[in-house]
């Protein structure tokens, strides 16, 4: 299975908010092939939250000095197409994310934004991993603890998985994968 542990950066929580950050592991067997880490700028007439700035750990002037949009998206599709033949319809990318829902209305927003309505030809829309939604079942069933909250630092911190820096996409998907496989671990015992 190839498998693409994924997250973004972005300039705020609605739909016209910009992804800046895309960052990822591609996994084929259980071994990763490629990380990335694609930065760009806001598009034009993005909603920015001064919030989200503050979080990530940027200004407005740093971000516009990164790549264009469509260039980031060009980059992130030679790195798919190394891994997947894009037309082959069961040959696509299983998404993994802390929070799948968000992750990918952004990553499909972007492709929309930039009229590019192919993301399904190299990722599989029918099967995905959200390790949040997957924490909050096991905390239903027993198999792990309730903690906190559910937030990528605080199951980092449960599973002694380093995260030195939060809210960096390339951080958070290693600690995402880390996790993870921690998660997977857990469910092996509990057989």
């Amino acid at each position: 299975m190839k498998l693409l542990y994924l997250d973004t950066e972005t300039t705020g929580l609605t739909d016209n908010s910009a992804i800046v950050q895309i960052a990822g592991a591609i996994e084929i067997d259980n071994e990763v092939v490629e990380w990335f880490n694609i930065r760009c700028k806001p598009h034009n007439g993005a909603d920015i939250s001064e919030s989200a700035l503050k979080t990530i750990g940027f200004t407005v002037e740093e971000l516009n000095k990164e790549q264009e949009p469509e260039e980031a998206l060009k980059e992130l599709e030679k790195i798919f197409s190394k891994y997947v033949d894009r037309y082959d319809k069961n040959d696509k990318l299983v998404m993994i994310c802390h929070n799948y829902p968000f992750d990918f209305r952004m990553l499909y927003n972007f492709y929309n934004r930039l009229n590019n309505r192919f993301m399904g030809s190299f990722i599989d829309f029918k099967l995905n991993v959200c390790t949040l939604n997957l924490v909050k079942s096991l905390q239903v069933m027993g198999i792990l603890p309730v903690l906190e909250n559910n937030r990528l630092e605080t199951w980092c911190k449960h599973f002694n998985v380093s995260l030195e820096n939060a809210h960096d996409a390339l951080e958070d998907i290693r600690a995402t994968r880390e996790v993870y496989k921690n998660i997977a671990k857990v469910l092996e015992k509990a057989k």
